[in-house]
């Protein structure tokens, strides 16, 4: 969707919840999206929420709202269970994200695809908009080499943490270039030459300032190196320095 035209409808929606009983929905957002719902919740003087199936999920539905935030399962969206034999195959994240997206399904109908489990089992959870359910349902039956099976799951998904591992860094402050640095033991040099060659994101937006503040729950991604989330900051260190809680994704 354009993004005027993706900013006016949030306002739509923000403005028909500031009228209405009800919460408004839109469909499933990009993560780069989401300041776009505040400002537009702020102008219609209404509050937003976001749930995308779960706690961690990074493609989220916005709700506008006046009095109380809507319970989950209001949200507009269906958790899809993706099953398949391990004993033959056993397909990992990007073989699902490509047979999904062979579907030729629009963005905003389809939030994340989640590793997950069911009665002991490695499976998915993929998490559309209900009115998507059927088609896929009826139309994705593998990924890669594994034949797929899937139900719509009427429970809490039970999903996998993501794979990672955690490091703790202390830096002179929390600079994304410093953070980036700290994240992946590069120079600072290196990190700053990263931001200014436009290869950095900070919370999925591209960030071209060595400078932007980070602090806990940011996401950094750097291309050719990875993810990182800044999990706590600790305060100042006995020598004047930040301590920082880092989780390193795929490591």
């Amino acid at each position: 969707m354009d993004e005027t035209l993706e900013k006016k409808r949030l306002r739509e929606l923000a403005m028909r919840a500031a009228h209405t009983d009800g919460p408004q929905f839109t469909r499933f957002l990009e993560p780069s999206a989401l300041d776009d719902v505040r400002a537009a919740a702020n102008a219609a003087g209404v509050a937003c929420a976001f749930y995308g199936g779960y706690g961690d999920a990074e493609r989220v539905v916005a709700a506008f709202y006046v009095d109380a935030p809507p319970e989950h399962g209001d949200y507009p969206l269906c958790a899809l269970r993706l099953m398949w034999n391990a004993k033959f195959a056993n397909p990992g994240h990007r073989d699902l994200l490509g047979a999904v997206m062979g579907l030729g399904l629009e963005r905003e109908t389809v939030g994340d695809i989640a590793m997950g489990a069911f009665r002991g089992a490695p499976c998915a959870f993929l998490f559309v908009i209900p009115e998507m359910a059927d088609y896929v349902r009826a139309n994705l039956d593998s990924a890669g080499r594994a034949s797929i099976k899937i139900d719509i799951s009427q429970q809490a998904p039970e999903i996998a943490p993501p794979e990672g591992a955690e490091l703790r860094v202390t830096v002179q402050n929390a600079r994304l270039d410093a953070v980036l640095a700290a994240g992946w033991r590069l120079s600072r040099a290196e990190a700053q030459r990263l931001i200014a060659a436009g290869l950095v994101k900070l919370n999925h937006a591209p960030n071209l300032r060595a400078d932007a503040r980070v602090g806990e729950g940011d996401l950094i991604s750097a291309r050719g190196h990875g993810r990182l989330r800044v999990l706590s900051d600790a305060g100042e260190t006995r020598r004047g320095r930040r301590a920082l809680r880092l989780f390193i994704y795929g490591k």
